[in-house]
């Protein structure tokens, strides 16, 4: 069984987020820069500025996350590897000692 691509993992509403953080960033632009040239729609701008600053924090923080998320050994696979190093180094310590009393 393959796993699972990044896009497959991908919720809607981070597609969504996504999607309104390229919309604000263009429509604060395009307002930014109409406004600039004729002074008009500078609520427009700045709504659509405050907009694509919180949307851009919110991608930010879940990529970082799932970044996070796939950089984490899974929890199982933490236990099982302690158990094992615990077990190797108990029969390391036992064949120490074995040896310590043969000699």
């Amino acid at each position: 069984m393959r796993p699972d691509t990044r896009w497959e993992r991908h919720s809607s509403t981070q597609t969504l987020a996504e999607l309104l953080l390229g919309l604000s960033f263009i429509t604060a632009v395009a307002a930014g820069g109409y406004s600039a040239a004729t002074g008009q729609l500078t609520v427009l701008s700045q709504g659509a500025g405050i907009v694509f600053l919180v949307t851009l924090t919110c991608v930010l923080v879940s990529w970082f996350r799932s970044v996070e998320r796939e950089d984490t050994p899974d929890d199982r696979t933490v236990a099982q590897a302690a158990r094992s190093t615990a077990a190797t180094t108990a029969q390391d310590s036992i064949a120490a000692i074995d040896a310590e009393y043969r000699r």
